[in-house]
């Protein structure tokens, strides 16, 4: 199909109001009317189609649209349905069912990358490190042992939703605070989890030619960050521009590694990549601690890819245009057709 004009869906997710969480999360969702925009212009810029669609809140007319369209493919951009990350994986397997190829990973993948425990859980059964973590569904009253720092999240969230600066706690008092705020406000579960302090690294993987590339490795650095803020890629420091950790978290690529921690970092990146069976793109977060021990703190299948995000900074010093990452990725997925 290389080199033919294709009809070139694309999917994502809106929804006008809140259902958990803080007002200010909407800022997440706006930012991908910007990436639909970059992908519109790449897609066009590569002589094909271009049909997009919102997931709102019913489901019925996006299968109506699919049909209707007839897409060769669907570059799928969905995080959300109804405004729950939890229903991620139900749009590819919606795709799954219609037999319309799509862009990124699988059904399985992303559902279970969504869950934070589970990906822990299977980490730390192949031997990868990551830091050490306990769910919680109702306050702990107090943790045994002097394990605090630790930081506490939602287990089902993406883009930094539900994180700030008052996430990284320091006695059983502010700890079971964040651990009824996750509850409260986003209605789950709480990851309660280690804090590694040292350098933490962004490594986006790209899959052509029948391998699984490394990008050039992001390094956030927050060496100018005030004291008294945890040093965390927190929801302010990834949406809000007009706070302090947004203008004071800088994205370092290529990461300044010396070359055997930095094919230590690949390869991790790389064997993380196939562990969950990601496809075509993906994103994995890790940290550095003091002593040169690599911990993986999260796993990313279809990262964001706006033109700010790490992933397009990581393509660009590559070497790659944004519509050559693309046409990459669809070329990918057409492969898989049916």
């Amino acid at each position: 199909m290389e080199g033919s004009k294709l009809k070139v869906g694309v999917l994502y997710n809106l929804f006008e109001r809140l259902e958990k969480g803080e007002a200010k999360d909407i800022l997440a969702e706006e930012a991908v009317q910007e990436e639909i925009g970059a992908i519109e212009e790449g897609i066009c810029s590569l002589g094909h189609e271009f049909h997009v669609m919102a997931v709102r809140h019913e489901i019925d007319s996006v299968i109506h649209w699919l049909k209707e369209i007839r897409p060769d493919v669907v570059f799928n951009l969905c995080e959300s349905v109804y405004g729950d990350a939890s229903l991620e994986m139900n749009i590819p397997a919606l795709l799954d069912l219609l037999r319309i190829p799509y862009t990124g990973s699988s059904a399985l993948t992303l559902g279970l990358c969504q869950d934070k425990g589970k990906v822990k859980d299977i980490l730390t059964s192949q031997g990868v490190l990551t830091p050490r973590y306990k769910i919680f569904d109702r306050e702990v009253g107090s943790l045994k042992g002097n394990i605090f720092p630790i930081i506490v999240k939602p287990l089902h969230e993406d883009g930094s939703l539900g994180i700030s600066n008052q996430s990284v706690v320091h006695n059983d008092e502010s700890l079971n605070r964040q651990i009824r705020y996750v509850i409260e406000k986003y209605r789950q579960p709480a990851l309660v989890e280690e804090y590694i302090d040292g350098r933490e690294l962004n490594v986006g993987l790209l899959e052509t030619n029948g391998k699984v590339e490394p990008l050039p490795i992001s390094e956030i650095d927050y060496s100018e960050f005030p004291e008294g803020i945890p040093r965390i890629c927190g929801y302010e420091a990834k949406w809000v521009q007009d706070s302090i950790e947004y203008q004071k978290s800088k994205p370092v690529c290529p990461a300044p590694l010396e070359w055997v921690m930095q094919k230590r970092v690949e390869h991790l990146a790389i064997k993380v990549f196939k562990l969950f069976g990601c496809r075509d793109y993906a994103r994995v977060d890790m940290r550095i601690d003091r002593d040169g021990k690599i911990y993986v703190l999260e796993v990313n299948p279809n990262p964001d890819i706006s033109p700010p995000s790490g992933m397009a900074r990581a393509i660009r010093v590559r070497g790659m245009t944004y519509a050559e990452f693309l046409g990459a990725v669809i070329e990918k997925a057409i492969q898989r057709k049916p």
